[in-house]
């Protein structure tokens, strides 16, 4: 038979706190909420699938042992269960604490097991979680005797829970295996789910309690659930695929009407509609609620779908919208994060008269349209075409072929949020640089240029050695934080120059300082051929040291082939000989540096740099370069984001709470 490739487990325990811990330590993340559960899980049995060691496997943490349920509380819960699980539980796993598990217990676990098949406890496996059974089992076996006896009836045996050593997760793959084998079926067959038409447990019990089925609705039930056994052994539904649609938006009695429309009726979760196996999920409206409360909805709406939702309808008013309205859009749009996965439905009260056109003209609908890609649909209430139309929006979501929007893509939105978010940034900025560029171009015959770009702490200096290279005189009297390109042709080559404003220890903001030295390599087209960093022919001060390495911060060190240290004497007996300070941040820059005094020749610093750009081949630092430093700088920083996540993870996992903080 088969490794196990796709695994679905339905976790039954009496306490909610443990069953959580166990399905967050099977996915290997934080998927059940750890903390005191909503109202809804406590009544409702959730689900929520990831890979795992590459097996998709499927969670269903169940409610059905909890105390004081009724009868008739018990067979709604297998029924939600089942309905999860479809086309049925690979295996069982009760999660049980020896100190809290009695005889009237034991009776309860099989009576509910029993509720899905008569075959149940033999899919089932036994996982204790408290410490004591893992300390000394021997004492465990011999004072519970009702998790004892139990275990011997179950098919896959005991295993114990262990935190830190998680190798009974394989074993529970293990041990399905063997069960497999020893049943000879892949899956759990429950009744309802079965190839012939037979009354379940369930619905018997439904039957005696007063909640039966009518005659036709119950025969199109199991008409509409049966299912095939392919040639490779697993079990997949006959006739069109499933369809798992989420209707988002912030008013609650349109994602009603638009729920009803697709499904027949307002009180089912998921129905068939001409050979359309589909399943509707509302949405309640985001805006209305709470960071965490936003944050467990979206989660718990996503690990309902499974493997994903296939598309979110959102539902917009024909009309003006509200603030409300624009608010739940853009709140959506922002959780989420994807283009493939929306869809825009239009609705209005009547009838759809008017053309499609004359609806969605309005620039603020085209902005709803193209913020979430390019598919919509208009509707009205009480258009007698909309079972036409809905078929038609069944058909366009199958044909989408994308892949549908997992728990795992929901996990990663916000890294992509920001991703995409920088990208933009960035090609707004590449754009403007492109404009500079052209604007130059027009100005400055580039073929005989030379782009130097004069950096440091110190701006009487690179206004000195500035003046001194285009021998000229100017002085600016106020101070600048703008990049200015001065141009002046000397023997034959045209000489542009920028002078950098410091970019440490300044009023400046990091946005400026981005926005200075992208401006700085955009006047400089096609690029700087030499950065000259001027500093005093002393030790090395903090100031001087700061701004050296916020230069290589920014620029990275691609920039180091292209710089020239230029060392300001004050007179022409100091000696060239350098500190080992100095010394030390030359060989970090490059290398290259050059004395300049008072009567020194501007000749020979111009021959140094005429020798750096030929040892270049004339390459220069272009701002192409500069956007691929910030986009690799962006890549280490999500990852070391991903590591420190796994490490935060590691840390929950290890029950430390630790915040790692990024610099």
């Amino acid at each position: 038979m088969a490794a196990v490739s796709d695994l679905r487990i339905v976790l039954i325990g009496k306490n909610g706190s443990e069953n959580r811990r166990v399905g967050n330590t099977i996915l290997g993340i934080t998927a059940f909420n750890s903390e005191a559960p909503s109202s809804y899980s406590q009544q409702h049995s959730e689900k929520i699938s990831g890979e795992v060691e590459k097996r998709h496997i499927t969670v269903i943490n169940t409610h059905l042992l909890q105390p004081n349920l009724s009868h008739q509380q018990i067979i709604q819960g297998v029924k939600e269960c089942l309905s999860l699980s479809a086309p049925g539980p690979h295996v069982f796993v009760l999660v049980l604490q020896s100190k809290d598990f009695s005889e009237n217990d034991r009776n309860t676990v099989k009576y509910v097991l029993n509720r899905f098949s008569k075959q149940a406890i033999k899919h089932t496996i036994v996982l204790t979680t408290d410490e004591e059974t893992h300390t000394s089992k021997l004492t465990f076996m011999i004072w519970n005797n009702a998790i004892r006896d139990l275990i011997k009836e179950c098919g896959g045996g005991h295993l114990q829970f262990d935190i830190v050593n998680t190798g009974w997760r394989s074993e529970i793959v293990r041990k399905t295996e063997e069960i497999f084998k020893k049943q000879h079926e892949e899956l759990l067959t429950c009744n309802m789910y079965g190839d012939r038409v037979v009354q379940s447990s369930v619905d018997e019990d439904l039957s005696r309690s007063g909640d039966s089925f009518k005659g036709n609705e119950k025969e199109k039930k199991y008409s509409d659930l049966r299912t095939k056994t392919a040639s490779d052994g697993r079990v997949s539904t006959v006739g069109k695929p499933k369809l798992n649609i989420v209707l988002c938006g912030s008013n609650p009695s349109l994602k009603n009407s638009v729920s009803k429309m697709f499904r027949g009726v307002c009180v089912k979760r998921e129905g068939t509609i001409h050979g359309w196996q589909i399943s509707v999920i509302e949405l309640p409206a985001l805006t209305q609620l709470s960071e965490e409360e936003v944050m467990r909805e979206a989660l718990h709406c996503v690990s309902l779908c499974d493997p994903g939702v296939h598309v979110f309808i959102i539902i917009i008013p024909d009309g003006p919208l509200n603030n409300e309205d624009k608010a739940e859009i853009e709140k959506i749009k922002g959780i989420f994060y994807s283009q493939e996965h929306f869809m825009v439905l239009f609705i209005t009260e009547l009838s759809v008269d008017k053309s499609v056109s004359d609806i969605v003209e309005s620039t603020e609908s085209e902005r709803i349209v193209s913020l979430y890609g390019s598919w919509y649909f208009v509707m009205g209430l009480k258009d007698q075409r909309n079972t036409e139309k809905i078929l038609k929006i069944l058909d366009v979501i199958n044909s989408m072929k994308t892949e549908p929007y997992s728990l795992q893509t929901y996990i990663r939105a916000p890294e992509k949020r920001v991703r995409h978010e920088l990208e933009e940034k960035l090609r707004v900025r590449d754009k403007e640089i492109k404009e500079l560029q052209e604007k130059v171009k027009t100005l400055v015959p580039e073929c005989v240029k030379l782009n130097l770009v004069v950096c440091g702490s110190n701006r009487d200096l690179k206004s000195f050695i500035s003046n001194l290279i285009l021998n000229q005189s100017e002085r600016r009297s106020e101070l600048s934080s703008e990049c200015v390109r001065r141009d002046v042709e000397l023997h034959g080559r045209l000489i542009s120059l920028v002078e950098l404003p410091a970019l440490f220890n300044t009023q400046l903001s990091e946005e400026e300082v981005m926005r200075q030295t992208h401006r700085c390599v955009s006047l400089c087209h096609p690029g700087v051929h030499v950065f000259i960093i001027i500093i005093p022919d002393a030790p090395i001060n903090n100031e001087d040291k700061a701004e050296m390495e916020e230069i290589q911060r920014i620029f990275s060190s691609r920039i180091n082939k292209h710089i020239m240290i230029l060392i300001k004497q004050n007179s022409e007996h100091q000696t060239e000989k350098l500190n080992e300070e100095t010394q030390s941040v030359i060989e970090s820059f490059g290398r290259r540096h050059h004395f300049i005094g008072p009567n020194t020749q501007v000749s020979v610093l111009m021959e140094k740099l005429e020798q750096m750009v030929e040892e270049n081949s004339g390459d220069c630092f272009s701002a192409e370069t500069l956007m691929e430093t910030q986009m690799e700088k962006m890549q280490k920083f999500e990852e070391m984001k991903r590591r420190i996540h796994s490490l935060e993870k590691w840390f929950q996992s290890q029950g430390n709470d630790h915040k790692i903080l990024i610099e």
